[in-house]
């Protein structure tokens, strides 16, 4: 399948102004010997935006995310946040966002109280009263030990830790790998519901597709490290279709159609998934001769997998 490359055209010349991105890379490669993990990857993350940065296992997310942190050096390009350097103003990003990586590390033999009452000493905006108000919606436990609790709750608790200080953006990496599906859900959910509360920006990535679905409004999908895809949901939705053909006899090939992603054929009947969807492919499409033909809309996973391909594992 050949790959495809989608950026965001509105600001093609320059680099535009960057209040109006939380996030922003240019150019931004990361290697390691041989292996290229990030691969000029431009990103912009629109400033109040939910975004979900989405890929396979490996194709680059977790890396990026170090790079803008400044846990990696990169190996060239440019990354910014809220419009600083992510280098040159490493501790001052720090002090304005909030982060929660895969599986965070707690000391476990605290209590959820002791917990807060000590990350509260590290940062000056530190709001009590928001905190009491995410520990009552989030139903942590006060007295209880960390190394007590189940992974779903100590996601939370990550997730209070990471809020309580009001931050401008919110950093998710994997924030729900390990919890089970009915938890997963209510975790992104409630994440978002608080989040919009305050009009920050959320930049969460996921290898989860079914899950991003119902929260994020911007999507950019990167595959072996090259950003493929990054556009509003409604956009990507839009853009993207199948189309279902029946035939009395197939025809040899679909090469007349524009845009083709994937081709399935079973039988007399043969459902091919257009990207840049429009008239002239379903125009296209009846030049082909089929008996029946319909346009269905595609949801977030079967459009990540005509983009990506199928899983490897």
């Amino acid at each position: 399948m050949t790959v495809l490359h989608r950026t965001l055209p509105r600001e093609a010349s320059g680099m535009a102004d960057s209040r109006h991105y939380a996030i922003e890379t240019k150019a931004l490669t990361k290697r390691f010997g041989k292996h290229v993990a990030v691969d000029n990857l431009t990103l912009r993350v629109p400033t109040g935006s939910v975004f979900a940065f989405l890929g396979r296992n490996g194709a680059g997310k977790t890396t990026t995310i170090r790079i803008l942190l400044d846990l990696l050096n990169r190996t060239s390009g440019e990354a910014s946040i809220l419009g600083l350097d992510c280098v040159k103003d490493s501790l001052e990003i720090k002090r304005r966002i909030g982060y929660v990586a895969e599986g965070q590390k707690m000391y476990d033999w605290m209590k959820v109280d002791e917990i807060i009452w000590f990350c509260k000493g590290f940062y000056s905006d530190w709001d009590d009263a928001f905190a009491a108000e995410l520990k009552h919606k989030l139903e942590l436990p006060g007295s209880r030990k960390i190394g007590e609790m189940s992974r779903g709750m100590q996601a939370k608790l990550a997730l209070l830790l990471a809020m309580a200080y009001r931050p401008e953006l919110l950093i998710l990496d994997e924030p729900t790998a390990g919890l089970d599906v009915v938890v997963r859900r209510d975790f992104l959910e409630g994440v978002i519901e608080l989040i919009q509360e305050q009009g920050r920006t959320v930049f969460f990535s996921s290898h989860i597709v079914h899950e991003v679905e119902r929260v994020a409004d911007w999507v950019g999908i990167i595959d072996k490290g090259k950003l493929i895809w990054c556009s509003p949901m409604e956009e990507l939705k839009s853009s993207i279709k199948r189309l279902v053909l029946n035939f009395d006899e197939p025809p040899a090939s679909f090469s007349a159609i524009p845009n083709v992603l994937t081709v399935e054929s079973s039988g007399r009947q043969s459902e091919i998934t257009v990207k840049d969807f429009s008239p002239q492919a379903v125009a296209a499409a009846k030049s082909l001769g089929p008996t029946d033909i319909r346009v269905e809309d595609l949801g977030l996973e079967d459009i990540f997998v005509a983009l990506v391909g199928k899983s490897e594992e």
